[in-house]
This record gives C-alpha cells, structure tokens and sequence, in this order.
C-alpha cells in the first residue's frame, strides 16, 4: 500500500513538474517574440 501510494505521489509531483515546465517554455517563446520585435525596432 505504501509503495503504490509513493508511486501515486512521484508521478503527481511529475505531472505537476512537466506541466511547470510547459509554462516556463511558453514564457520563454514570448519573452524571444518580444525580444525580436524590440531588436527590430531599434534597428528601424
């Protein structure tokens, strides 16, 4: 029982982590865009 309830916690805590890390990357995706429209603007 207790390793099946260890084993529920990781893969929670896994889920939890990966869908932390999608948010993280999508930032990052725009925080770039935004860099790229703002290097583009200066080269105006």
């Amino acid at each position: 029982m207790k390793k099946a309830v260890a084993i529920e916690a990781g893969t929670a805590v896994k889920f939890q982590l990966e869908q932390q890390l999608l948010d993280e990357e999508a930032k990052l995706a725009h925080l770039s865009d935004e860099l790229e429209k703002i290097e583009s603007a200066l080269q105006s």
